[in-house]
């Protein structure tokens, strides 16, 4: 089968557009399936058979989008929002211009000031609002009406009138109505409308910077062993067999297979657990971790597009993929009332050229344009900019960062709220949990050599003991002798007598045999999650210590209080089952997954949201694959860049109790924008029956375009006043 074909495209605005280009592609015989991702400006077609890359580029040319193939995704990205920052800051020069104009008389003849104010407008409405007019007209090709149709159809209907009025003023006046012009209406709508468009595309970056990063975990080069020498080469030039040399320190450069030295490798970024593992001859390491202390060298088993790294950018990719644009309900309105009410203009053009008093044409054409002007309700394009806004601001001084308006709108109908388990649930810092003294031995005595021990060792339980050995001002003493058992413990000489920390194997092996009692105490902490160690001295057992990921003290609130709204709270960890039970009967979880790695991650997450809105919270890079796939990704502030910048909303300073807060925004900030968008139609609706004419033959009343911009005003305050509101908001 041909392999699949990737294209960059350029030309979209919306998710829409990517649907068109979607639908194209796919009536192609040769082609067995075609996706478009809007956010990756992406097109991904899996062939049936050899199809020439000039009949695709083609059809996507034909309708109006073009093929970059040059271009690096994230310079596009930039280049493109560089463009929209541009566009808005002349279009916001000229339209401040344009409102002096028409609010004061600045010039003495009213004809000249309009003709002041036509050459402002025009490159305001055909230059830097050529995009939402480009994309009329490719919705016109398809039959169809979004936000830009009702963009460019409003503007347009303003500025022609205008024009029109600063050509032929005494037409206007001979049909008995005032010679206004609404040149500021045209230029201030698209001016706001490129604002709100520019701060979109600055959100839909970070999607890339995501995938840069992860690109950027593998080491662009490592040391290679070659006949006994070490040469630097790139880690593209890698191939399977070869022997690579580990530093201290450094990352691991490819996937493979450990065939000299020992070493604690931080694998968080595969497991998401915090414990470092320890690495020995025959053990596999991964490219992208981070090596500890030892040295090792590697054979490489894997490379390309077969390791693991390579595999969990893929999986990012692809969820980006299979993420289901969300129509935003302005858009679903338009694309209702665009159509109906250029239905109902074209309507009141025909019947007052029929059946209209002379002048028809003139007639015809003031009721064609006041029908249009009226109804179309200027005031959508702000009904969710605005809510949004004022909700992003509120949810940034809760601690709240939230970078996609479509999760804000979406959060509300969360059903489902998948946690990781390390970082998100617990702390994700291995804390020193118990200290049991045995044998009449002290709490100073058990510690004292524990942590003198430890702190030979590159073992992660030696931060946790120094800061309680700190508090206990107990004092470093020499260790002579030091030694690594593997995958066992450690022994030294501390004044002369061998002590050593280890597990109950290391116990064991030196001939002792612990009583009942402490072996059941031992095994309940190992049952329990936790990772217990014994510490000796000689013959003396002194005691047992057990290390552990401290839960978060607010989870338990935080599963209990979304249980309560009834959604239903899951939780995915890399751990072992033990771990995962102890933790999940902790918060009061009671549905978790186990021992899950990123690819199993990120199809749990699949699955559950085939069965409704599902929210994944997670804070490493091995929950970027899983943020990216779920409807709304959270990640925790303290986690990791890859993970905050594969989500949708980051909970800043680790606080996980902000989740609930999101939700009870989430729902505000919906009921605002629903509000808004009555606000937004209502005097627009009721203005249509009479700019049509039907009170002219009852009472000789028509509307004049001017009340037409009245009723804009009057909503345009309506709707962002109700979008204050949200400043008010309580949990």
């Amino acid at each position: 089968m041909p392999e699949k074909i990737e294209l960059p495209i350029t030309g979209m605005s919306c998710a829409a557009c990517a649907a068109r280009i979607e639908r194209e592609l796919n009536k192609l015989k040769d082609v067995g399936e075609a996706r478009v991702n809007f956010p990756l400006k992406k097109a991904v077609i899996l062939p049936k058979r050899e199809i020439e890359l000039k009949e695709i580029i083609s059809i996507i040319r034909d309708i109006g989008y073009d093929v970059d193939l040059e271009a690096d995704v994230t310079i596009r990205a930039r280049k493109e929002e560089a463009e929209l920052k541009k566009d808005f800051i002349w279009s916001a020069c000229l339209s401040a211009i344009v409102m002096v104009f028409s609010m004061w008389m600045v010039l003495p003849n009213m004809q000249h000031q309009n003709f002041i104010l036509l050459i402002l407008t025009i490159p305001v409405q055909f230059y830097f609002g050529l995009r939402f007019h480009r994309s009329t007209i490719l919705n016109l090709k398809h039959f169809t009406a979004d936000m830009n149709t009702l963009i460019s159809v409003g503007t347009s209907a303003a500025f022609f009138y205008s024009a029109f009025v600063t050509f032929l003023p005494h037409v206007i006046m001979s049909a008995g109505m005032e010679p206004m012009t609404y040149f500021d209406s045209s230029a201030t709508i698209i001016t706001l409308i490129l604002l709100g468009r520019f701060f979109e595309s600055k959100a839909k970056t970070r999607t890339y910077t995501a995938i840069k990063m992860l690109y950027e975990l593998s080491p662009k080069e490592c040391v290679l062993l070659k006949d006994g020498k070490e040469v630097r080469i790139s880690t593209d030039a890698l191939e399977v067999g070869n022997l690579v040399l580990i530093r201290p320190g450094e990352k691991v450069t490819v996937d493979g297979e450990v065939t000299e030295g020992s070493t604690y490798v931080n694998e968080s970024m595969i497991t998401g657990e915090s414990l470092p593992v320890h690495k020995s001859t025959g053990d596999e390491v991964i490219g992208g971790t981070i090596n500890g202390k030892g040295s090792i060298t590697v054979k490489v088993t894997r490379v390309g597009k077969d390791t693991v790294l390579a595999k969990v950018i893929r999986l990012v990719e692809e969820a980006q993929f299979t993420k289901a644009p969300v129509q935003r309900l302005a858009d679903k309105l338009a694309g209702v009332f665009v159509p109906i009410v250029i239905l109902i203009s074209i309507g009141a053009l025909v019947v007052w050229w029929v059946f209209g008093p002379e002048p028809k044409l003139t007639n015809a054409l003031l009721s064609f344009v006041s029908v249009l002007i009226i109804a179309c309700p200027c005031a959508l394009g702000l009904a969710t900019p605005t809510a949004i806004m004022v909700s992003t601001g509120v949810g940034a001084k809760r601690g709240i960062l939230i970078k996609s308006a479509e999760a804000l709108e979406l959060t509300n109908k969360a059903r489902y709220v998948l946690f990781d388990k390390t970082g998100t649930l617990t702390e994700g810092v291995i804390v020193l949990a118990d200290v049991i003294p045995l044998g009449g031995f002290s709490e100073t005595d058990l510690l004292g050599v524990a942590y003198n021990l430890e702190r030979q060792s590159e073992h992660p339980f030696s931060e946790a003991l120094r800061k309680k050995a700190e508090e206990l001002n107990i004092a470093p003493i020499k260790v002579d002798n030091f030694q690594a058992v593997v995958g066992k413990g450690i022994k030294g000489e501390i004044q002369g007598k061998t002590c050593f920390v280890g597990n109950m194997a290391l116990y064991e092996d030196s001939g002792k045999a612990l009583e009942g009692s402490i072996k059941q105490l031992y095994q309940e902490k190992e049952l329990s999650g936790m990772s217990p160690v014994l510490v000796w001295r000689g013959s003396d057992l002194l005691g047992l210590l057990t290390f552990s990921d401290r839960v978060r003290e607010e989870s338990k609130d935080v599963v209990t209080e979304l249980n309560s709204m009834g959604i239903e709270t899951v939780m995915i960890t890399g751990d072992s089952q033990a771990g995962a039970t102890t933790i999940s009967e902790k918060v009061g979880i009671t549905n978790f997954f186990y021992r899950v790695l990123p690819d199993k991650k990120a199809q749990v997450v699949e699955d559950f949201k085939k069965k409704g809105v599902t929210i994944m919270v997670g804070d490493g890079i091995n929950d970027a694959p899983s943020l990216a796939a779920s409807d709304i990704g959270v990640a925790m502030g303290k986690g990791t860049d890859i993970a905050i910048e594969s989500a949708d909303v980051v909970l800043m300073k680790g606080h996980l109790s902000r989740l609930v807060s999101l939700i009870k925004l989430s729902k505000k900030t919906l009921w605002v924008i629903k509000e808004n968008l009555f606000w937004a139609f209502i005097y627009n609706i009721l203005g249509i029956p009479i700019a049509f004419g039907v009170l002219y033959p009852f009472f000789g009343i028509r509307l004049q375009p001017m009340f037409g911009a009245l009723a804009m005003m009057v909503s345009s305050i309506s709707v962002v006043s109700n979008s204050l509101r949200l400043k008010m908001f309580k949990e």
